[in-house]
């Protein structure tokens, strides 16, 4: 009785410490919020059962969600993105859909000063934005020369942002630490409210005295983003909304502009 006893708690004892082991590989890991795009020609690692770090070649890109735990990357691909099987045991395929892979295995010697190599992903998401365009370049109208302006506006950017990001480990004094870098691209529409000068020079004289009317802009911008802020090119249009707007050159006149921007998503 005690002999079965002892091993009815060894047994326990194994299971518990493999749930453990998976609970703390895919549970307790912070995940980064989606899943993402893992660029291939890259290396994925994993620990085999002998003990020892092996590696998995990617062929193609695949989709994974990643998590990231003491400065260590976690790679959990989704199995409708991985090849079928092909036999090849350096390469990663469906028959290895149920392994969480790690990025940039922790050396057994940290080094003094050194760096891994660069892990890449990406994405595609909606973006939103709050951006303001402190400079604007109106284009020649009846006559009058182009105008530089930097009226307060501001307005709000929707459309497709592509995201890459990179991921490294980064090593100093013996200590270990998780580089992540990540710059986007998109493009979209915009429309915000601001404010225009109306006077004699964009009123061909009709108005005699300067004044700062409110108006509405819309138009077209591609954004560059870096972390959470933004810096784009914008092509757009104002249009005055008081009682002199027919007689202001720029009523529905292009321009071009630089905008900044703060993500809210």
């Amino acid at each position: 009785m005690p002999i079965r006893l002892g091993l009815l708690t060894g047994l326990l004892g194994v299971l518990m410490s493999g749930c453990t082991k998976i609970y703390h590989s895919r549970r307790s890991i912070q995940e980064l919020d989606q899943t993402f795009s893992v660029n291939k020609q890259q290396a994925l690692f994993y620990t085999a059962q002998n003990g020892h770090t092996q590696s998995k070649q990617l062929t193609k890109p695949i989709s994974a969600a990643l998590y990231i735990q003491n400065d260590t990357l976690f790679v959990e691909p989704l199995t409708a993105s991985l090849h079928p099987n092909d036999n090849n045991p350096v390469t990663l395929d469906v028959s290895d859909s149920s392994f969480v892979f790690f990025v940039n295995p922790k050396p057994k010697q940290i080094p003094v000063d050194g760096k891994s190599p660069w892990f890449r992903y990406h994405f595609m998401s909606f973006d939103m934005d709050l951006v303001t365009i402190p400079f604007k370049y109106r284009l020649a109208q009846q006559g009058q020369p182009p105008e530089l302006t930097t009226n307060a506006n501001a307005a709000l950017y929707v459309g497709l942002r592509f995201d890459q990001g990179y991921q490294r480990n980064v090593f100093y004094h013996h200590q270990q630490r998780s580089d992540i870098r990540s710059f986007s691209l998109g493009i979209g529409a915009l429309m915000g409210i601001g404010s225009a000068t109306v006077g004699p020079f964009s009123t061909m004289d009709q108005v005699t005295d300067d004044y700062e009317g409110a108006c509405l802009s819309y138009g077209l911008a591609t954004i560059f983003g870096y972390r959470a802020v933004s810096l784009g090119l914008a092509f757009g249009y104002d249009t005055l909304l008081d009682r002199n707007r027919a007689s202001w050159i720029y009523q529905h006149k292009p321009w071009l502009g630089i905008t900044i921007g703060l993500n809210l998503n």
